[in-house]
């Protein structure tokens, strides 16, 4: 049956309709998925601003152990060069990180077993040729029925935690040793204070005035020894927890040099050596005096104490234009090469007695160069065996 021009109109018109309904409809799921895609694209944008502005690295692998997402902390890392970066396989990034390791063979062993246990979680520590020192862990991406889609691996820096703990351990060993040596140190002398005065304390009405005098010139000379191994350990223990700062101002070298002299004259005099400052010049520097008049202290203490009565001490100032040389030298017991190595050091550090017996904590030469370094200079020693021995240290101008 033939339908007439206003059915066909009509059916027309119907389709037309349904044709501008379903172009409405295309134009808002289009507007609507633009909507959604910038949504996406926003949120991309932030999550890739979470991911490079972490302090941890993250690499996120497929199940082949190729790249799919890795942050800029990680490129940081690793060190790892743009042209690696963009390599599509990702093979050249697996050797660069591998190489970059001070133990590569444990990068490997560590992929070929998660290879083989994919759905296993891991963690470990890996050490860069830098000296940097990575915690690694890892675990793998599972969906809710168990399915895995790949690995993701993540670095945290843990350099600085490292470095401290070897410091702790450093630290506690040498408290230790110091403790040791210092109770030995200081029971000596203390014995013999203690000696002395039970013996004046005994026989004070039955001793003659010479003998007495003599008794305690010598409990005098324990006491000024004993609050020196005080001084000493007092002064380590303050550049040992930083309280010491270093304060320096223009100096007159000569004048603190004869200072420190009279101040230990008294001490080498009990065993008849000479002091002597040689060449005297104005020497004007800018350091730290304390620190400067502890450094001669304990230098020309050593001198005293391992030379030989009737020895003799010079002290010696010569300058450059660039650094000012100060050198304490004596005649004395001198020291071997070997045991010359271990004097600045203190996992080695010993207190040796001197020629008279004295004690002393072993602290002072590594004062010493803490100071002189402090300053900017450096410090050395020269010495032969019943020769006598040379200790010179600079100061920059």
């Amino acid at each position: 049956m033939n339908k007439s021009e206003n059915e066909l109109i009509a059916e027309l018109n119907k389709m037309q309709e349904k044709y501008s309904a379903l172009e409405a409809k295309y134009d808002n799921d289009i507007n609507l998925l633009r909507e959604q895609e910038k949504e996406l694209r926003l949120r991309l944008l932030f999550l890739e601003g979470i991911a490079n502005s972490t302090i941890d690295g993250f690499l996120v692998v497929d199940l082949f152990g190729q790249k799919i997402l890795q942050n800029n902390r990680t490129v940081e890392l690793w060190k790892i060069p743009q042209e690696v970066i963009d390599d599509p396989e990702g093979m050249n990034q697996i050797k660069h990180v591998m190489h970059m390791t001070v133990n590569p063979q444990q990068f490997v062993d560590e992929i070929d077993y998660l290879r083989e246990h994919p759905n296993e979680k891991s963690r470990d520590e890996l050490e860069l040729i830098d000296g940097t020192v990575l915690d690694r862990y890892s675990s793998p991406v599972l969906d809710s029925d168990g399915k895995n889609y790949g690995r993701i691996w993540t670095f945290h820096d843990v350099t600085e935690r490292k470095n401290f703990e070897k410091q702790l351990i450093q630290l506690n060993s040498d408290k230790d040793r110091f403790i040791s040596i210092l109770a030995h140190d200081l029971r000596s002398p203390f014995n013999s204070l203690l000696g002395f005065v039970g013996l004046l304390k005994k026989n004070l009405h039955v001793y003659s005035i010479e003998k007495i005098e003599k008794m305690v010139e010598s409990i005098d000379c324990v006491s000024r020894r004993t609050y020196d191994l005080l001084e000493e350990t007092l002064l380590w223990a303050s550049v040992q927890s930083k309280k010491t700062i270093y304060s320096p101002s223009i100096v007159n070298i000569d004048a603190a040099i004869t200072e420190v002299i009279n101040i230990l004259e008294p001490i080498a005099k009990l065993k008849n050596i000479k002091i002597e400052y040689v060449d005297k010049k104005e020497i004007q520097l800018n350091i730290d005096i304390y620190m400067f008049k502890a450094i001669l202290r304990n230098l020309i203490s050593n001198a005293i104490k391992f030379t030989r009565e009737g020895g003799n001490i010079e002290i010696l100032a010569a300058y450059t234009e660039s650094e000012t040389t100060i050198k304490v030298s004596d005649n004395g017991v001198g020291m071997r090469p070997e045991f010359i190595k271990t004097l600045f050091d203190f996992s080695y550090f010993q207190s040796n007695k001197g020629t008279a017996n004295e004690v002393g904590t072993g602290l002072g030469l590594i004062l010493c160069k803490e100071f002189v370094v402090k300053h900017g200079g450096k410090i050395w020693i020269e010495s032969t065996i019943n020769k006598g021995t040379v200790v010179s240290f600079t100061l920059p101008v």
